[in-house]
């Protein structure tokens, strides 16, 4: 699908990352496999994760991923993060996740503060709330300088845009209108 979009002359091919979805919808592809076969399948499309819940996973390990697609990729990658939620199925609260979304908020900030030291090449030292890395240096770098990273934001809801606009773009979520879309 994603050579298919890619022949047709589109710019980029982005997947969900989920573990669970409502009904009638129960298969769920893992999206990291699914980036990789299309990183090998394609050759110019950006791709990437619309949205990693990244409170959902551990920064170190995410920062390994990103390196390895963006290096498989030859540099195509976009890396989404969002809070992610329970509305949708119910996959942090059936899994054990943190369901406060102050919290996940604390720990998407200090997960995008770690990649971004991470992907530098230089050794991270971090010591946060949420997550620990003691003079770590992650190994090869990103083909890119930095993996660009777009936040998702609600229309209306402050503290997700102000993050975005500390990113380099932005996913609109639950966007009904373009004039949202302006004011957001």
């Amino acid at each position: 699908l994603a050579a298919e979009a890619e022949e047709h002359g589109w710019h980029g091919v982005f997947v969900w990352d989920q573990l669970l979805w409502r009904e009638p919808i129960k298969q769920v592809a893992d999206p990291w496999i699914t980036m990789a076969a299309i990183a090998a399948a394609t050759e110019e499309v950006k791709l990437g994760p619309m949205v990693t819940p990244l409170p959902r996973r551990r920064p170190t390990k995410v920062a390994r991923e990103t390196t390895s697609l963006d290096r498989l990729s030859r540099g195509r990658l976009i890396l989404g993060v969002g809070l992610g939620g329970d509305q949708f199925a119910g996959e942090f609260s059936k899994t054990g996740e943190e369901v406060d979304d102050r919290l996940r908020g604390e720990m998407l900030d200090e997960s995008i503060e770690i990649l971004l030291a991470a992907w530098s090449g230089e050794s991270v030292n971090h010591r946060g709330k949420h997550y620990l890395v003691d003079n770590v240096q992650f190994l090869p770098r990103p083909t890119q300088q930095q993996i660009p990273v777009w936040a998702a934001a609600y229309h209306g809801n402050l503290k997700p845009l102000r993050r975005a606009a500390r990113c380099d773009g932005f996913f609109p979520v639950n966007i009904k209108h373009v004039d949202e879309f302006a004011r957001a």
